[in-house]
């Protein structure tokens, strides 16, 4: 077996066709500005479905070359915060202090609605520590990738707003990711998915594709980083009409004088007062968790698969902490097909490559064999087996759905396996997804000093998305120690469903809905439906999302 533990651009498994933009959107995505059929535009910050039309979205060619020039080298900003002009990379002991001294958008960090986004930053210490413990392993990286194509240094900084940088987040529109990628664009992007793996959880191919993406959008509007950001946000379609429509009404066509969705005019400027914040600390009463500006992890190149259990022992490691480097691998082993690259830790690259080498062709997967059966087919057995059709097909390289009673199927098998086929069919059928819950993960638990979603997730084997979305939060919220978490999914009722609390609903935001018409339909007061959740008695609320009501559901809900 040949190891390389080169560069990770070398080994990374990428589709050689040609990048083009495209029509769905990245993120959480919010429909701007319409065009009403009397001509009149009407404006709605309403969040609906993503944006996968066309028309809504035109897709056009990817610049042939994206090569940028971002002057880095910015000498003074606004409010006394002073840039440094050494180079990006330049005797820093802490990433955050590297990003500090080269952000270079500082010119735009003035604006009022920036000021706001600050305010609901300022000593919230907490979660600038959760921050930092979810982003400590990437930051270096995802900085000296950002540095390596010359672009502004607050880019480093957009997975705390798209997912305070879980790799494993997932919104309500299925955008996944630490830059939270849409399925359609991830592909366009050359992100693979499939039943092994998603490209759109690994944290170094979904970056590169996240700086593509946004590198073809700053092109595309005209080397304008706010109108960029806007459009990963929202879709380029949407910004493309407002600046059109500004432009007919003589109005100026920056971001700051868009008519585009309120999530998105939030979006923006929370990203510039997170790195006005970085750049100065101490003047928003937090202090950064220090990450230290050296490598955390290497990529080791893997020519055949391997269990991901045999890796982590190969190196050293406990397995959560293997998998919480590479949660693209969505099973219990990389992909049979080619070779794929495995972060490490860079203190156990050493003995990884070593004890790999000593390990015989047969310690890194093994394989049963099942004799096909009259009646079989492809469903039924995969069934019986806790495995997909797709596996099969895949390891046993079957093209349709064709199989002949008498030949044998071979079917993967982590080494030191005592089960046999015999045994998964004496089994119950078993549906083995990436979001398979342990039938031991507790009903409730209570937030420990430390805790994220991301932390308590990778304890209980969930996902971050699913934490939230079952308790009523954001993945930007702030744990407290003793706060209680469900970590089971409720069962609902039409769109409520009672908690596990009496009189406690969990009600699914519906597209129309407002707190006041929520109110009414349960017969409780804005201002309890606000308290409850946090939130201020005129926020915008999007479908999808879900409030906590504490009442008990004793009427159909219309």
């Amino acid at each position: 077996m040949q190891i390389s533990t080169s560069s990770y651009s070398t080994h990374w498994r990428r589709p050689l066709s040609v990048l083009c933009l495209c029509a769905a959107m990245i993120g959480c995505r919010t429909v701007g500005t319409e065009v009403a059929g009397d001509g009149t535009d009407t404006v709605t910050n309403t969040v609906t479905s993503p944006v996968t039309s066309e028309e809504a979205n035109p897709a056009p060619e990817r610049p042939a070359n994206l090569a940028l020039s971002v002057n880095s080298h910015r000498v003074r900003a606004p409010d006394n915060i002073v840039i440094e002009t050494t180079p990006a990379d330049a005797g820093y002991t802490n990433v955050w202090e590297r990003l500090a001294a080269n952000l270079t958008l500082y010119q735009n960090y003035s604006h009022p609605m920036i000021e706001e986004e600050r305010l609901t930053y300022r000593g919230n210490q907490l979660y600038f520590d959760q921050i930092g413990t979810q982003a400590a392993p990437f930051l270096y990286w995802i900085a000296g990738e950002v540095e390596s194509r010359d672009l502004p240094l607050e880019l480093v900084l957009l997975p705390i707003v798209e997912s305070a940088f879980d790799p494993t987040a997932a919104s309500g529109e299925y955008a996944v990711g630490l830059w939270q990628f849409m399925e359609a664009t991830a592909r366009s992007f050359g992100l693979e998915r499939d039943w092994w793996y998603d490209g759109r959880r690994d944290p170094v191919a979904s970056t590169r594709a996240a700086l593509d993406y946004l590198q073809a959008l700053y092109v595309q509007f005209d080397e304008d980083w706010l109108l960029a950001l806007a459009a990963y946000n929202t879709g380029e379609g949407n910004v493309r009409r407002a600046i059109r429509r500004n432009a007919r009404e003589g109005k100026p066509v920056d971001f700051w004088n868009l008519a585009l969705a309120g999530e998105t005019r939030r979006h923006v400027p929370r990203l510039l007062a997170l790195s006005s914040i970085v750049a100065d600390p101490a003047s928003y009463e937090v202090e950064l968790p220090p990450i230290a500006n050296e490598p955390y992890f290497e990529a080791v190149s893997l020519e055949h698969q391997l269990d991901l259990s045999v890796a982590a022992q190969l190196a050293g490691l406990e397995l959560d902490a293997l998998k919480a480097l590479n949660p693209g691998f969505l099973q219990w082993s990389t992909p049979p097909d080619g070779s794929y690259a495995l972060l490490l830790p860079n203190q156990s690259v050493s003995r990884f490559t070593d004890e790999l080498g000593r390990l015989p062709a047969s310690g890194r997967v093994t394989w049963n064999q099942y004799e096909i059966k009259p009646g079989d087919t492809l469903s039924s057995i995969a069934r019986g087996l806790g495995t997909s059709v797709d596996v099969l097909r895949q390891v046993n390289g079957i093209r349709g759905s064709t199989i002949i009673a008498g030949r044998s199927l071979m079917l993967p098998r982590a080494p030191g396996s005592s089960l046999t086929v015999a045994d998964f069919s004496s089994m119950p059928s078993v549906s083995n997804t990436a979001n398979t819950v342990s039938t031991n993960v507790p009903a409730r638990y209570t937030v420990k000093r430390g805790d994220s979603f991301w932390s308590i997730a990778r304890r209980h084997d969930l996902r971050s998305a699913d934490i939230v979305a079952w308790n009523g939060l954001s993945l930007d919220a702030i744990l407290q120690p003793g706060q209680v978490l469900l970590l089971r999914a409720p069962t609902y009722l039409a769109d409520a469903d009672t908690g596990d609390s009496p009189g406690v609903v969990h009600y699914r935001i519906r597209p129309g809905d407002s707190l006041n018409r929520i109110s009414k339909q349960f017969g409780i007061t804005v201002a309890d439906i606000a308290s409850w959740n946090q939130i201020d008695p005129g926020a915008l609320i999007y479908p999808g999302e879900i409030l906590t009501l504490q009442i008990a559901v004793t009427r159909d809900i219309n």
